[in-house]
């Protein structure tokens, strides 16, 4: 009798530690996630959408610590965060975020390709190069829930040559390819392509100041006004699929170009630091646009439209070499 006694006693101290220790997990989230709320000034209307959120916030908590553990042990060289995306579920972040229209090369465009390896296949250039440390060196945007990088990436891309050619920063309107791109292909904040954005620009009759044109994440009424336009584009060119050795060439000889990318993995939309190279980030797809700014010996530099905290501080290193996440598949350039 007093052995089935101590065996019940026994079950009922194991069952209040468990459930103490459940208590204290639970707590310790419910902490972590008003923590998250005050940092990134998250608010919400309705109670199920912050239940929906936080739901995604604990699951993504769950990748983070796992994943980040992998790193202690040498298996990854990148880290994970909880950033402003990580109280979005992978199916939310996607529509928000990853909006990219895929463009496919057309080989009766006469633009389609830049001479490649006959340019500059015998020209020797740095084993690294940074626009950052040259002074190209814009505040970090952020697209915010509109799907506009196609926007950011051509313009940013054009601002970088106007730096080359004239050794000072013009910030140019992404706002004004949103709203007026429209007439040859884009979708506004619903997506867009490259190629649909460089043949808007080339046609428009030059680009605005993003201090005439400011930025809404929203798409609105085209309002480009040609007298208050600083830059025309001349032509466009987009490099060969799947060749980083071009994309070194042209970013040393030309500067920052646009690329394309595949943003789908959670790893990608929680990633803090390192060079990112997760297996699971195919180079099939592309559904983001980012803007190539530079390069390592192991690494490629890559800007991003998500704001300041994430990545290191809005740019993100990429595996240089395996095409990765298939950052070569579409790359291109406005030419100012």
């Amino acid at each position: 009798m007093m052995k089935v006694f101590h065996a019940f006693m026994l079950h009922c101290i194991i069952s209040c530690i468990i459930a103490d220790e459940n208590e204290n997990i639970q707590n310790e989230t419910a902490q972590r996630w008003e923590e998250y709320k005050a940092q990134f000034n998250k608010t919400f209307q309705m109670e199920f959408r912050e239940d929906r959120r936080r739901k995604a916030f604990e699951e993504n908590l769950e990748i983070i610590q796992k994943h980040n553990e992998q790193f202690k042990q040498g298996k990854y060289s990148f880290k994970l965060t909880r950033n402003d995306l990580a109280d979005l579920s992978n199916q939310q972040y996607l529509r928000r975020y990853v909006r990219l229209v895929n463009s496919e090369i057309d080989m009766t465009d006469d633009r389609s390709y830049i001479l490649g390896d006959t340019q500059f296949g015998n020209k020797e250039y740095p084993e690294s190069l940074d626009w950052r440390l040259k002074g190209f060196v814009t505040p970090p945007k952020n697209q915010k829930s509109c799907g506009s990088c196609y926007a950011f990436s051509v313009v940013h891309s054009v601002e970088g040559q106007l730096f080359k050619k004239l050794n000072r920063i013009v910030e140019l309107s992404e706002q004004q390819v949103v709203d007026c791109s429209a007439s040859h292909g884009n979708h506004g904040c619903s997506g867009g392509s490259l190629r649909t954005t460089m043949r808007y620009l080339e046609s428009s009759g030059g680009l605005m100041r993003e201090s005439d044109y400011p930025y809404t994440a929203t798409h609105n009424k085209c309002s480009f006004d040609r007298d208050w336009a600083i830059v025309n584009i001349t032509s466009w060119s987009i490099l060969p699929a799947r060749n980083e050795n071009i994309m070194k060439a042209v970013l040393n000889e030309v500067g920052p170009i646009a690329v394309s990318i595949n943003a789908a993995p959670k790893t990608f939309q929680l990633y803090s630091t390192g060079v990112y190279d997760d297996p699971q980030c195919l180079s099939t797809t592309v559904n983001h646009a980012m803007l190539l700014i530079g390069y390592t010996e192991d690494a490629w530099i890559l800007k991003n439209w998500w704001g300041q905290r994430w990545g290191e501080s809005g740019y993100m290193r990429v595996k240089r070499g395996v095409n990765m996440c298939g950052i070569s598949n579409y790359a291109a350039y406005a030419i100012a």
